[in-house]
């Protein structure tokens, strides 16, 4: 079933990766082979077509991206400087303490991503659209791919949303300004976002699939019950009013559907071979050849693990965990094995040596971290590594693994959240995640909550949202705004990126978000 209809869409497609993700012109207009009259005359020439809305998703977990900033801005991920290796000239030691300007790489990158799916959203459905005006194409059949796309575009923009706020809302690929504005008030456009986002998802859910394991790696039902549900989690953190019990029955759709259900192992979710879980709600078919970008594995690893899993190229040393992230962890939780901690071996078993520590130096990481900004030999090992996701030996710089973007994990506490948010309990469904874990039920409140998400989510980009959405306890307004290791309190405009300054130079009708 792996890549099962997306399989042909990125063959047809891949090449469109190499283009990158430029997209100051937020209107830009790209070429396509795909204009024929007589092109869209059956189901498998629309799938064909719709490959440039997915190709973009190459980019979701790679270095220096949506994935990057979501990840290290939060207590449970960092980039450590390790002497000469990672300064980068101090760009994620800014986004670890919140300290990041308009002119940081990274955030261009985000918007430069998210904008390349609308923009590819926008074009393939103005060729429906247009085929089906001038009757090359059957309206009925154009439909539920119309409606796919629209739900694509609802999800970019749902990021968007998340992540800087208040930006153009771009509907129309062929009447757009040049240099389009979004609202001079924050607020007020940060709504307008919200609305457009939840009236598309609303008005497509019953318009595609219903069949997720027909549509593996593309926009379904359930997917779209499930990002409408993500929006009304976060409603009042956008828009200043709750809507938990309209995330909780978007949740419910899901939940009784039956589709979906928890994997007995948790780390099936993330093997090499994992798109049979029943746990998936939408996934990144990530491919080494059709769909690449999923370097995780030389993101984390140190060096020398190139001789623990034979990869093709060596690990770059970068991404850990922090200690106290680590340690939220019960020693017989089943999660955290995807660390990996103490010391390392080759392939054959034999211990890994880091020479340039000192000759014949072990290679032992360790939990501890010196600091943000390390200028000793030892800092080479310094940080747990991430191994949540399978690392299969003779691996090249792009894993097969696909990402579970929406997960039926994640349903499950969304839910018993939902039901704590309302006073309505919702301790069944809290505990059923930690049953799975292998950890005792434990108190549903806050904290625990909160925790809890970290432990069953890390490295699947919801951290910094989650932090965002929960109230701060050490001095900051959310807890996100909080202190930990070497970040200060932070105030309270860091909970949105700014508008990059490439954007803003490149677009003055542009209005930058408040406090930067």
């Amino acid at each position: 079933m792996k890549k099962f209809n997306l399989t042909k869409v990125l063959s047809i497609s891949a090449l469109a990766l190499l283009f990158g993700f430029a997209c100051t012109d937020l209107t830009e207009k790209l070429p396509s082979e795909l204009t024929d009259d007589s092109f869209f005359q059956t189901e498998e020439e629309f799938i064909a077509a719709l490959g440039d809305a997915y190709t973009v998703l190459g980019a979701w977990q790679n270095h220096g991206g949506l994935f990057a900033l979501n990840e290290v801005s939060t207590d449970a991920v960092a980039i450590p400087v390790k002497g000469a290796d990672w300064d980068d000239g101090g760009i994620w030691v800014d986004a670890h303490r919140h300290t990041i300007n308009s002119e940081h790489g990274p955030t261009n990158g985000s918007w430069n991503f998210l904008f390349s799916g609308v923009s590819n959203t926008n074009r393939l459905i103005s060729q429906f659209q247009t085929a089906v005006e001038n009757g090359s194409a059957d309206p009925a059949l154009a439909e539920e791919f119309i409606g796919e796309l629209r739900a694509m575009r609802a999800f970019y923009y749902y990021f968007l949303l998340d992540n800087f706020g208040n930006v153009p809302i771009i509907d129309d690929f062929i009447n757009t300004p040049a240099q389009p504005a979004n609202n001079p008030d924050f607020q007020a456009g940060r709504n307008q976002v919200f609305e457009f986002v939840e009236s598309e998802l609303l008005a497509t859910a019953d318009l595609i699939s219903d069949d997720p394991r027909a549509s593996y790696g593309r926009f379904h039902k359930y997917a779209a019950h499930f990002l409408l549900a993500k929006l009304y989690m976060n409603a009042e953190v956008y828009t200043g009013t709750a809507r938990w019990a309209d995330a909780e029955t978007q949740l419910d759709i899901i939940i009784d559907s039956g589709l979906f259900s928890l994997t007995d192992n948790f780390f099936a979710n993330f093997a090499t071979a994992n798109s049979s879980s029943p746990e998936t709600i939408f996934a990144i078919p990530y491919d080494s050849v059709f769909l690449p970008g999923f370097n995780m594995h030389h993101m984390t690893l140190h060096y020398g693990h190139q001789r623990t899993f034979n990869f093709q190229d060596q690990p770059w040393n970068g991404y850990t965990t922090l200690q106290a992230f680590y340690e939220s962890f019960e020693e017989d939780d089943v999660r955290r094995e995807g660390f990996l901690i103490g010391p390392q071996f080759d392939a054959s078993g034999n211990p890994l040596i880091d020479n340039e520590i000192a000759e014949g130096h072990e290679l032992v990481l360790t939990k501890e971290i010196q600091s943000i900004r390390m200028d000793t030999p030892l800092s080479r090992q310094m940080g747990a590594r991430f191994a949540k996701f399978e690392y299969a030996p003779g691996s090249s710089p792009d894993l097969d693994n696909d990402f579970p973007v929406f997960r039926h994990g994640d349903v499950i506490l969304m839910k018993a959240e939902a039901m704590w948010r309302q006073g309505n309990g919702g301790e069944m469904y809290f505990n059923m995640i930690r049953d799975r874990a292998g950890v005792s039920p434990i108190t549903l409140n806050g904290p625990n909550l909160l925790a809890e998400r970290g432990r069953e989510l890390y490295t699947e980009i919801w951290r910094r949202q989650d932090l965002i959405r929960f109230d701060g306890n050490q001095g900051g307004v959310t807890a996100f705004n909080d202190p930990w290791w070497e970040k200060d309190v932070s105030p309270s405009f860091r909970n949105v990126f700014p508008i990059p300054f490439n954007q803003i130079q490149a677009n003055p009708n542009l209005t930058q978000n408040p406090g930067y």
